[in-house]
């Protein structure tokens, strides 16, 4: 097995799929508990060639998460060590001829199934993202960052999961994730310049606390998600940092139903939906009297007699500054704020090629069936691929609204939801 030393691509058929093997491999590895840990090709432990059911999930800011299934009986299945073991899932790449890694994550849940004819194992893996969102801020102290940039507030974050400087948990609290700065197309960038104060308390959940900073609206915020070490021949993961957010606008992908896209589905679901935000802040008082911190964010939606109220209420126990705090709502306003669909494509067989497109993106839609005939731009926000045990594969694209900056949306919110329907 080997990784992409460079970016070269050909067309895609240029490098078929080597004899006697699918597109798709999985390889069980030990777990590396050190700053500076083994590259995959040491540490592991058996490729996991009976694996059968594979499916890999992945969706925008969340832990993505891999499943399969093992006969309880075989060989391979004896080396299975739930929570001591991570999980490795390859896919080839038949423009560059090597296999990449798509996703490294830990074994945290299996599920026996014995009966009188089969023992069969069900395996669920979590990459580190998902890790570091079990992890909570030890130091019982207040933690204060003053005008930082956010960018400094995310490995101070990831630090805190790895134990905040707290040794009594070396060397088991280590997590192998490296922050990393980049562009919306995932090159390597500078600070994003975007000053923040926060307070952070302890226990405070470090996911939520993540999602606090990412969720704040423009020219704030970013988008974040983790790639394995094993792309770049590392031993840690890059905990990526999208300024100002993940994904391109792409002209050379279409997503076009009949063509591209063999099936869909769309939904439009009120819970992805409010045009009235209020986030409770943080006031840094123990008396109840005092008032607390709030911010509240609303469309002209929220008032108009077509579709009603739809509020949101969120907490943002980190936030102690009324600007912050408003900053965090109108970024809520500006990713709830706009009745869009969602759908979910299921590709025509054969035509995705890794990369194209990626995750963020906005890339355009065509569907013309009944009461459908759209044609916009949408935002890839999730990718499943379901391995068949033949090592074929299908793709499904989740796509969303495309990125809106808060000026274009504050320019919107006079649109009269009924505009919307049937896009």
């Amino acid at each position: 097995m080997t990784q992409a030393p460079s970016s070269e691509r050909a067309a895609p058929g240029t490098y078929p799929i080597p004899a006697g093997r699918g597109r798709w491999r999985v390889t069980l590895h030990q777990r590396a508990f050190t700053s500076a840990p083994p590259t995959w090709d040491r540490t592991i432990v058996a490729e996991l060639v009976s694996a059968q059911g594979r499916k890999l999930t992945q969706q925008w800011n969340t832990p993505a998460q891999a499943d399969f299934s093992l006969d309880g009986r075989s060989p391979e299945c004896q080396t299975l060590a739930e929570l001591a073991q991570d999980v490795y899932l390859w896919r080839w790449d038949d423009t560059t001829g090597h296999d990449v890694c798509v996703f490294r994550g830990v074994v945290d849940h299996t599920q026996d199934t014995v009966t009188e004819d089969q023992h069969t194992v069900a395996v669920t893996a979590h990459d580190y993202l998902g890790v570091l969102g079990r992890r909570f801020i030890r130091p019982a102290a207040q933690q204060s960052f003053i005008n930082a940039d956010q960018d400094t507030l995310v490995p101070a974050l990831l630090n805190y999961g790895n134990g905040g400087g707290n040794t009594d948990l070396d060397p088991g609290a280590w997590i192998p994730l490296q922050a990393s700065p980049v562009n919306p197309d995932g090159s390597p960038r500078g600070p994003s310049g975007q000053l923040l104060t926060r307070n952070y308390l302890g226990g405070q959940p470090i996911g939520s606390a993540l999602s606090d900073l990412a969720m704040l609206a423009p020219p704030n915020g970013f988008d974040f998600d983790v790639q394995p070490g094993a792309v770049a021949g590392l031993g840690n993961d890059a905990l990526r940092v999208f300024y100002p957010n993940q994904g391109v606008a792409r002209t050379d992908v279409t997503l076009e139903y009949g063509a591209t896209v063999a099936n869909l589905q769309r939904t439009v679901d009120s819970t992805a939906y409010s045009n009235y935000v209020r986030v409770l802040g943080n006031n840094q008082s123990t008396d109840p009297t005092v008032a607390q911190l709030i911010a509240e964010a609303n469309n002209a939606d929220a008032v108009n007699p077509v579709v009603g109220l739809w509020p949101l209420s969120d907490n943002a126990s980190s936030v102690v500054l009324p600007t912050t705090l408003a900053q965090h709502a109108a970024g809520d306003l500006d990713l709830y704020g706009t009745l869009t669909p969602t759908y979910a494509l299921g590709l025509t067989p054969g035509w995705y090629t890794f990369g194209y497109p990626r995750m963020g993106d906005t890339v355009p839609l065509i569907v013309r069936s009944g009461r459908l005939n759209v044609n916009t731009s949408v935002r890839v926000v999730g990718i499943t691929y379901d391995i068949g045990d033949d090592g074929q594969e299908d793709v499904t694209l989740t796509v969303g609204q495309p990125l809106q900056t808060l000026a274009n949306l504050l320019h919107q919110t006079a649109t009269d939801v009924g505009d919307l329907v049937r896009r």
